[in-house]
């Protein structure tokens, strides 16, 4: 049921009351209702809740039913493609789909002619209530009044057209003077949250916020782009559904005001950007408080993963969440050491992709059969028209007519039969797109079978700028379960020493150990003290237990009385002051982390896996894995 129809004062309830006495007058046995009520009829099976737990009920054996009644066929869908798809699947399932108002079914060859009818007609009245809509609204911005859409900040709509929103635009007015004079966005958010001037919502602003409302296209040129970058285009780059049109607003910022705010803004200092790194998991890695990481070069040589929930919420406000940063060289090598294991698993690989092959492609269809059979229409429909024409050309002559009176009457004729035939041909178009859909989805599994069976002894040697290719068209995520280590025991306070103090763990050379050495000494008779420190050096890196330690360095109690006599006397302080600025590597803070690995829709042989046939020329390789890793 569509908001179109329910605008109608129709409504589930009276479209099941139809289909129940058509079901009642049949002789059909009812044995659900499947209900979407106000979504769009042109969205497919997966975006319309019920009728997608309906087609994963109509693949069950045995099936719960063998006839789909709907009330009107729009209700089927408004696009061929929402249409066809899944009665086409329901048919080869042997499930057939009844149409209330008409009084028809496919189960004939007279009902599926009536059921294309429907299709078109809907996709029909799909596209003139769209055309109409919007070529109402291209009149409106013609006229320079209000279309639609978000008014932008610093003024309102009244009787249809933009005015100048006086507290709003007083604020912009404010945040130019203080933009002028700091030359910092984040001064011009605080500032305006402080003398309480909040958003269009109502809310609090942010430094982006900020920018991006003193820079807009209103502020600067007060006008508004109707159908501008962000509008839907065709092939040519032209609007679909009318020319660009700019609307002139009232002016808020003076001429002179907003070219001093915009080349004030244009000769800003520009942000240093991160040196020199790619970032395998940006927006890939998912905290436990439900944001994303993303990659941070905070400063030369220090890489971290930082969560975005740390992020204000507003200016002033300060994070909504205390996840610390990770190490993105120790973060990357865990997760890449388990996204190897994953995609080196051949039987678990298959298994995903035959999921995602299931789920995103109509691989229930019999599309050469549906093909064969619609050219058969399409042959028998051309007989027709073919035999239709001498006889409706006799008939005119019959009746006297001549020359054009005779041309259209020969017209007028065949045409429903050439409406007919132009719906087969257009439906035959789709159903070959589908299959050719169909037949990719098929090479792509393929092509993820053979990453699977490659991947074990081909993925370890990839650089990282390849290795966040895969991610990106493996579509790998990560999820971090925790943000700190579930342990008990001293060990861990001498990692946090260093991860509070955001510190790095020296190397233990003999340099740094001659610095250390006095302030560490064993009494006398016991046993030397510099393989204690390098195993609480290396426990701090690696995040290695004591446990797994004692092989090389001795009973795990004893490093951890040691430790604690250490923390506890100012030891460990005063040893560790002495190597600030000694070289060294991060202190160990990887939460654990989980991997799942989906597939994205990739072209057909966006992977080179390096067989024989492998040809890093060609120009349709898009990575290329372990024979040529140079290649892209």
């Amino acid at each position: 049921m569509s908001t179109e129809e329910q605008a109608q004062g129709h409504g589930i309830g009276y479209t099941k009351k139809r289909v129940l006495r058509h079901f009642e007058k049949k002789g059909y046995e009812h044995v659900g209702t499947f209900a979407d009520e106000g979504l769009s009829g042109s969205l497919e099976v997966d975006d319309r809740p019920e009728l997608k737990r309906l087609m994963e009920l109509a693949r069950q054996e045995p099936r719960p039913f063998d006839m789909v009644g709907v009330n009107e066929g729009r209700a089927i869908g408004r696009t061929g493609r929402a249409f066809w798809r899944w009665v086409w699947e329901l048919e080869d399932l042997g499930v057939y789909v009844t149409v209330v108002d008409g009084d028809y079914d496919n189960s004939t060859g007279e009902g599926r002619a009536r059921m294309r009818d429907a299709a078109s007609y809907a996709e029909k009245e799909r596209e003139l209530i769209r055309d109409r809509t919007q070529g109402g609204i291209q009149e409106t911005a013609e006229e320079g009044m209000y279309p639609g859409g978000q008014v932008p900040f610093g003024w309102t709509v009244k009787d249809g057209r933009y005015v100048v929103a006086r507290k709003a635009a007083a604020t912009l007015q404010r945040g130019r003077e203080v933009y002028m004079a700091t030359r910092s966005w984040t001064k011009v958010a605080l500032t305006w949250n402080s003398e309480g001037r909040l958003t269009a919502t109502g809310k609090r602003w942010t430094r982006k916020n900020a920018r991006r409302v003193m820079l807009s296209e209103a502020t600067l040129n007060n006008r508004v782009i109707w159908r501008g970058r962000n509008a839907m285009r065709d092939a040519d780059g032209i609007p679909l559904y009318g020319e660009q049109v700019t609307i002139k607003l009232p002016k808020i910022l003076k001429k002179r005001e907003a070219a001093e705010l915009r080349d004030a803004a244009a000769n800003a200092p520009a942000k240093r950007a991160a040196q020199g790194r790619a970032y395998l998991l940006t927006d890939r890695m998912t905290s436990p408080c439900g944001s994303k990481y993303r990659g941070h070069n905070h400063r030369p040589g220090v890489y971290d993963y930082v969560c975005k929930g740390r992020d204000e919420q507003y200016a002033g406000a300060g994070g909504k969440c205390a996840c610390p940063p990770l190490d993105v060289d120790t973060v990357e090598r865990a997760v890449w050491a388990d996204a190897c294991a994953l995609l080196g698993d051949a039987e678990r690989m298959k298994a995903m992709a035959k999921q995602w092959l299931e789920a995103t492609s109509s691989d229930h269809v019999d599309h050469i059969g549906r093909i064969a059979q619609l050219d058969q229409q399409i042959a028998e429909q051309s007989a027709v028209i073919d035999v239709t024409i001498p006889v409706a050309a006799r008939q005119a002559a019959k009746r006297g007519l001549t020359g054009k009176d005779a041309e259209l009457a020969v017209e007028a004729a065949i045409k429903p039969l050439t409406e007919e035939l132009a719906s087969l041909e257009r439906l035959r178009s789709e159903a070959s797109a589908w299959q050719r859909e169909a037949e990719q989805a098929t090479q792509r599994l393929k092509d993820f079978e053979r990453l699977a069976e490659t991947a074990r002894s081909n993925l370890a040697g990839l650089t990282p700028e390849l290795r966040a290719e895969l991610f990106h068209h493996t579509n790998a995520q990560a999820v971090v379960t925790s943000c700190a280590p579930k342990r008990k025991g001293v060990a861990c306070r001498i990692t946090d020493w260093f991860t509070s103090r955001d510190r790095p763990v020296p190397d233990l050379t003999d340099e740094a150990w001659a610095k250390v050495e006095h302030l560490l000494r064993p009494r006398r008779g016991a046993s030397p003290k510099r393989p204690v420190l390098e195993a609480l050096l290396e426990k701090a890196r690696t995040g290695a237990r004591f446990a797994d330690l004692a092989e090389r360095y001795g009973n795990p109690a004893s490093l951890q009385t040691q430790a604690n006599r250490w923390l506890a006397s100012g030891a460990w302080d005063a040893a560790m002051e002495l190597l600030e600025g000694m070289p060294g590597q991060p202190a160990w803070r990887v939460p654990p982390v989980e991997i799942s690995v989906t597939f994205r829709p990739l072209a057909v042989s966006e992977f080179c896996v390096g067989d024989a046939s492998c040809d890093p020329t060609g120009g349709w390789r898009r990575i290329c894995i372990p024979c040529c890793p140079g290649w892209r």
